[in-house]
């Protein structure tokens, strides 16, 4: 799973966005044009279950939650569909009832 991937993604607030990750031993790095993400990755197979830090850079940034300038931490799970793309689904312990997905694609 280690590689450069965009992401496209959106929530059932209705709210759709995309960005870049960059998954490496374990770890996750990326951003958008409002929000950086940290977060941490486990592989099992073609399964994996991730954990996300999201956090704006920019004041009053609206999230696809339609939270304004907060944190959010994201638990997603999801499998690799081939080498390229994965896909994953899940929700943020702040707004448990929100829920979100996300489709992968490798570039790099």
């Amino acid at each position: 799973m280690d590689g450069l991937w965009t992401a496209e993604f959106g929530s059932s607030a209705g709210m759709f966005g995309g960005g870049t990750a960059v998954f490496q031993n374990g770890k996750i790095m990326g951003g958008d044009g409002s929000y950086f993400y940290l977060g941490e990755y486990t592989l099992r197979g073609t399964a994996f279950k991730a954990t996300i830090k999201v956090a704006p850079f920019l004041p009053n940034a609206e999230s696809v939650f339609k939270t304004a300038g907060r944190d959010l931490t994201l638990d997603l799970e999801g499998s690799l569909v081939g080498e390229d793309r994965a896909i994953a689904q899940g929700h943020t312990r702040e707004i448990p009832n929100v829920k979100f997905g996300v489709k992968l694609t490798r570039r790099g």
